[in-house]
């Protein structure tokens, strides 16, 4: 059952495209989604309305990034240094070179209306450094703070204390809106597969135009050789951008390549798959959040290194401007940033970015201090245990609906497209994601 009753002309016309307007956009992105990707092929993975969270969260939906230790460089490739995972590296080059042989023995159809990108495979777009994306969004983050303080909040910063007190509030305030973490912020629009390491893709053309997927992709006589190919050798096609494939965990294919691999001594399986592969952001985001301060204090006094104060002078009501130094950072950070007020403030970011589903109580304060103390899980740090307590009550929920922008004028920079509303509980969206 579709949403229109679409004609043949409209199924062999695709218009969608991001200029439409909203009903037009509305009823060709629908088409597409219902009617065109072909019925009779392996099914695609959806990335755009089902599968937005493939290869970005593990089974238990931690947010994950890849260990970069795994990263192998791709050989048949249209730019220079692209790469992914090794497993999903290796598995691309046999189907490259599988594609190669059926151009050869003529089993890929040639002529004018064959997509060159089927008959000679090359990858243009893989892995995106997640970490990288991160870091810049942190500093717009730092950008947008510093240009929205006032002269008066300007003068009342007069060193690292004073200062942290500010950015701390400020991103409290922005949690709210927009996620400030690593752990939530890797969940929005402005990632991708691509930062998993997982996809490749074999074209550079416009993912919005539906038109051009049907004609230089769908109606292809060489997609459906292509889709089988692909599947032979692990890989799923993106529904949305036929052009991506994404490695098909965890089927009998890609299992075959996974599993000629060794991490801490021992066969990677299905099991171990994403302790192996990835690491889990919320094990870092403290420390992030941590270092983040300091570089955006250094970055401060770096910018506005004297300040002025008001001074009165003696008992009379005259008053004089001086002008003080901001000091540097002098071994000071630990006494200031405590891990008690880091791990308050996580807390606090974790729960308005999941729009404060639970009331955070004493006693919930009072088992982050014991598991601090007690760290139940001695492979890591008191504060790695502290973050993963407050990730297990958080990770159920996850940002699924449109964020708006503080201050759009001083977050102009940020993605546009970044999504802010209702909190979605995840068992679902994790449900057969794997």
């Amino acid at each position: 059952m579709t949403t229109f009753n679409y004609t043949q002309f409209n199924l062999q016309n695709p218009g969608g495209d991001n200029g439409l307007s909203s009903y037009a956009l509305y009823f060709q992105r629908m088409m597409y989604k219902e009617a065109i990707y072909p019925t009779n092929l392996k099914a695609p993975i959806d990335t755009w309305y089902d599968k937005q969270y493939y290869g970005r969260v593990d089974r238990l939906q931690n947010t994950i990034i890849p260990d970069t230790t795994n990263l192998k460089v791709l050989t048949s490739a249209g730019r220079q240094n692209l790469l992914a995972l090794n497993f999903v590296a290796e598995a691309f080059e046999d189907f490259v070179e599988h594609m190669r042989k059926a151009l050869v023995v003529g089993a890929l159809r040639q002529g004018p209306t064959a997509n060159p990108s089927i008959l000679d495979i090359k990858a243009y777009q893989a892995y995106s450094d997640p970490t990288r994306i991160y870091n810049d969004f942190k500093q717009q983050i730092y950008n947008s703070y510093f240009s929205s303080l006032t002269l008066n909040q300007s003068e009342k910063i007069t060193d690292f204390k004073t200062f942290a007190e500010s950015m701390l509030q400020y991103l409290r305030d922005l949690s709210g809106f927009i996620p400030v973490t690593k752990t939530n912020y890797l969940l929005t629009d402005v990632n991708n597969s691509f930062a998993s390491g997982m996809s490749i893709a074999i074209d550079t053309g416009p993912p919005e135009n539906d038109e051009y997927k049907y004609d230089n992709w769908i109606s292809d006589p060489n997609f459906s050789f292509y889709v089988r190919a692909a599947k032979k050798f692990g890989f799923v096609v993106n529904k949305n951008i036929p052009w991506i494939l994404t490695a098909d965990l965890f089927s009998n294919a890609i299992m075959k390549y996974i599993q000629r691999y060794i991490v801490n001594n021992s066969l990677v399986t299905k099991k171990t798959f994403f302790d192996d592969y990835f690491d889990k952001t919320y094990l870092t985001d403290i420390d992030d959040l941590k270092q983040y301060i300091v570089s955006a204090y250094n970055n401060y006094i770096e910018l506005r290194p004297f300040g002025q104060k008001t001074v009165r002078i003696g008992s009379c009501d005259k008053f004089r401007v001086e002008t003080f130094v901001r000091p540097p950072l002098d071994g000071d950070v630990d006494l200031i940033l405590t891990d008690k007020m880091l791990v308050d403030l996580y807390l606090d970011l974790r729960s308005a970015e999941a729009k404060s589903p639970l009331q955070i109580t004493k006693k919930l304060k009072n088992e982050l201090a014991n598991i601090y103390t007690l760290k139940p899980n001695k492979e890591i740090s008191s504060l790695q245990n502290a973050a993963e307590y407050i990730n297990l009550i958080y990770r159920d929920y996850i940002y699924d609906a449109e964020y708006t922008l503080l201050n759009p004028a001083s977050l102009i920079e940020l993605d546009n497209q970044i999504r802010s509303g209702n909190i979605a509980t995840v068992g679902s969206i994790v449900q057969q994601l794997y």
